[in-house]
């Protein structure tokens, strides 16, 4: 059984979505700041009226979703068309109506239940050099305890719903995708202690210089781990990518593991995506 958080739904689309997931746990409440939505493995909300309003609602879940691939599914109670893309940008995964044959709406909002895949024990022994360079770069560069949470193995294509994202081409005896994706306030935080100056003098530019450092080294310090073993590669020259709701283009075939850590109360994610060219001993 799955936890369901319904948000301002109407007693219609209660209705709706009773008869499309009644065999889960479903619970009702109105959107609020600072909604905790650890422990729900999916959220429908049903579309106001105000396009913006909702946007900004989508937004602040999408943020409490803590980088968790927590589905959130729109239902449009009306019978007018309405455009999916601004909302899809803002975060939300799929938008339905009720107006549309409720079995397809049932099939695709099973297809977003199934549980994200949790890592084999030869994964996490190539993860944990990440997770340690990880920790060890944001304590030594910035003075920062991060403490790493939950890994997982997406089922979908992954989004990535932070506000600025540092990015490593990784090539060589293996190659791939190495991201880490922060919500602009921590990225803010961590490059200011980075520098040794106040929050308030640091502008978006030297956010950018400072993700762009934070990739590289987090990059550069774990590859030496990897020398004389299937997953060394080489590393590019690293990129940045800012804006809510980019995508990073991943291996075809290649699945991407998502690791969510913890500064405080905000969280961010590193993203591996690597494909070794020689099989594990």
């Amino acid at each position: 059984m799955k936890r369901i958080l319904g948000i301002d739904c109407s007693p219609k689309v209660e209705q709706a979505v009773s008869g499309l997931l009644g065999e889960n746990d479903i619970q009702y409440e109105q959107f609020h700041d600072g909604m905790v939505l650890n422990g729900y493995q999916m959220i429908i909300m049903e579309i106001g009226q105000n396009l913006e309003h909702v946007v900004q609602q989508i937004c602040k879940l999408r943020y409490a979703c803590n980088f968790q691939n927590i589905p959130i599914i729109l239902i449009n109670s009306q019978k007018k068309d309405i455009s999916s893309q601004p909302y899809v940008m803002a975060g939300a995964t799929e938008v339905l109506s009720l107006s549309d044959p409720l079995p397809a709406c049932k099939h695709i909002i099973n297809g977003y239940l199934i549980p994200n895949r949790e890592p084999l024990a030869e994964e996490l022994e190539y993860l944990e050099p990440f997770i340690k360079n990880t920790c060890h770069i944001l304590q030594t560069m910035a003075g920062i305890d991060a403490e790493f949470k939950k890994v997982y193995f997406s089922n979908t294509p992954i989004r990535i719903f932070g506000d600025v994202s540092g990015i490593m081409g990784l090539s060589g005896n293996a190659e791939g995708t190495l991201v880490v994706t922060f919500y602009w306030e921590l990225a803010k935080m961590i490059v200011a202690k980075m520098m040794g100056t106040e929050e308030g003098s640091i502008d978006a530019e030297l956010i950018h210089d400072g993700v762009s450092e934070i990739i590289n080294m987090i990059s550069g310090s774990t590859k030496k781990e990897f020398v004389g073993k299937p997953y060394h590669f080489e590393i590019t020259l690293p990129s940045v990518v800012v804006g809510p709701g980019h995508q990073i283009g991943y291996l075809q075939n290649v699945s991407a593991a998502v690791l969510i850590f913890e500064v405080g109360s905000q969280s961010f994610a590193l993203h591996v995506c690597i494909n070794p060219k020689t099989t594990l001993p």
